[in-house]
Formats: C-alpha cells, structure tokens, sequence
C-alpha cells in the first residue's frame, strides 16, 4: 500500500470522534463526512506520537472551501 502524499486526492473512510473536531477552521461550510473527497495540503508528525496528520481541503468546483480539516492516516484512502 503506497503512503499517502501531499497533493494526493483521498476519500475520508472513518472519522474518530466528532466531525467537528477535525476541522481547522471554525468557518468552514460544514465539517467533513466518511465519503468525502478532497485533496491532502499538508502532512504533519503526530505530536507525542508515531505516524502523522494529514490535512485535507475540501472545495466547490469553483474552489470556493467547504472545509478544511485534519486526519489520521487510518481515515483516509487514496483515489486512483
């Protein structure tokens, strides 16, 4: 299984606590939902921990934001 990298398109598959504690900021549209697809920005080092975080944005076609919000690699998968 290759690891996820940034500018990856990935499907959030679980979400681990609430919604809205993922989201970065307290303006988006809407807090993400398993089935979602959008594109990782950033990848972090987990703090106090092993793995990382991934931040992935969420847009309109015409890139206006839903939501960006953060991830643990176990709630993503890769888009072919």
């Amino acid at each position: 299984m290759r690891t996820i990298a940034e500018h990856d398109t990935v499907r959030v598959v679980a979400l681990t606590g609430s919604p809205a504690d993922h989201l970065i900021r307290s303006t988006s549209e809407r807090a993400p939902r398993v089935g979602d697809v959008g594109t990782v920005v950033d990848i972090t080092a987990r703090l106090g921990g092993i793995g990382r975080h991934y931040t992935v944005e969420l847009s309109h076609p015409d890139a206006r934001p839903i939501w960006l919000a953060v991830f643990a690699a176990h709630e993503l998968e890769i888009v072919c």
